[in-house]
């Protein structure tokens, strides 16, 4: 099966979200995914694919960022790149965050022209902001009934591109495509499962620094995307509040790998709101689409972090369990390696 389409290609800025069409089985020879994060720049390099084999992992990269919140990710990204030795200038970059807006509604069952008139009219009843200020876009994702369609529509504040394509021009690169982050790991779901993904219902859950990704499929087709403003940063100080430590002192000693009883103990507590956000989102799927999912797969840079599952799984019925999207990747890099996946 090929990626999920949400594509975007370069210049000018309005056509950064391009009709989602599906993507060409044609391959580059090489594509480079970029994941510009809160906290650190991660980079996959991917290669031809040979035969019916998965495409090969030429090189992944990872830089982490100075604290703060005006930091210029240029300078990363261009050691990032240079790091892995690749004859290649263009990248793949995805967004995320509070100026994306992604919604599935239901629609009526339009022509391709007709939808593509009809979204801005749609997507202003979603948008905080004014809909002149952001690029819109939406693919049909299947039939709700015989006259309506369940739509996904995807909403990016401008500014928010224009920054994503300075920071890689200062790096000296171009943008090949943008996507979407929650998009980008569906795709690294439905590619190592050759779209081939048991009938039911999953959901995959992205943990980053200050943002968690999530993702509910109805079988191969992703019915919820949605963002969540909870990461590792907040997971951190609040084990540290809870202890009265040094949040510095937490973070030193998850990434040890070896946390204390007292932390392990903390993390309990600590990780109750993300999973009260993570009930709502499946509340909200079971009431639209008739059943909640079956199964959580946990990803990111947090899904690392000893204790950190065992604490998710202990509030929750379903099955939950770290998932990583290549052999020899860690969480860290699924954003990235989903971004690489994608051919403009």
């Amino acid at each position: 099966m090929a990626p999920l389409p949400f594509a975007s290609a370069v210049a000018p800025l309005s056509d950064f979200f391009q009709r989602l069409t599906r993507v060409s089985l044609k391959e580059p020879k090489i594509t480079l995914g970029v994941d510009i994060g809160s906290a650190a720049v991660k980079v996959v390099a991917l290669g031809p694919r040979r035969g019916g084999s998965a495409r090969p992992i030429l090189g992944q990269q990872l830089i982490p960022l100075p604290a703060g919140q005006e930091t210029d990710a240029s300078e990363a990204v261009k050691s990032a790149v240079a790091a892995l030795h690749v004859p290649l200038r263009t990248v793949n970059l995805s967004v995320s965050g509070q100026w994306v807006i992604m919604r599935v509604v239901e629609m009526p069952a339009l022509k391709p022209d007709e939808m593509k008139q009809a979204l801005p009219f749609e997507a202003q009843r979603y948008l905080p902001f004014n809909v002149q200020d952001v690029v819109i876009d939406g693919v049909v994702l299947g039939p709700s009934d015989a006259n309506k369609s369940w739509v996904l529509i995807v909403a990016c504040k401008k500014e928010l591109l224009q920054r994503r394509i300075d920071c890689i021009k200062r790096a000296g690169l171009d943008a090949a495509l943008i996507d979407v982050d929650a998009l980008a790991l569906a795709n690294s779901l439905l590619v190592q499962g050759n779209g081939r993904l048991k009938e039911g219902t999953r959901a995959l859950v992205n943990v980053g620094a200050q943002m968690t990704n999530v993702v509910v499929f109805k079988d191969t087709i992703p019915y919820l995307v949605r963002d969540i403003p909870w990461g590792g940063e907040k997971f951190v100080r609040s084990i540290a509040d809870q202890l009265g430590k040094e949040s510095a002192a937490v973070a030193q000693e998850l990434m040890q790998g070896e946390p204390s009883r007292e932390v392990l103990d903390a993390m309990k507590p600590t990780t109750e709101s993300l999973v009260a956000e993570l009930q709502l989102s499946f509340d909200y799927f079971e009431n639209r689409f008739g059943h909640p999912p079956d199964e959580l797969l946990v990803t990111g840079g947090l899904s690392l972090c000893a204790g950190f599952v065992e604490a998710v799984k202990s509030h929750l019925t379903q099955t939950v369990s770290v998932w990583t999207p290549a052999s020899g990747l860690s969480g860290q890099f699924t954003v990235a390696y989903g971004l690489a996946l994608r051919a403009n």
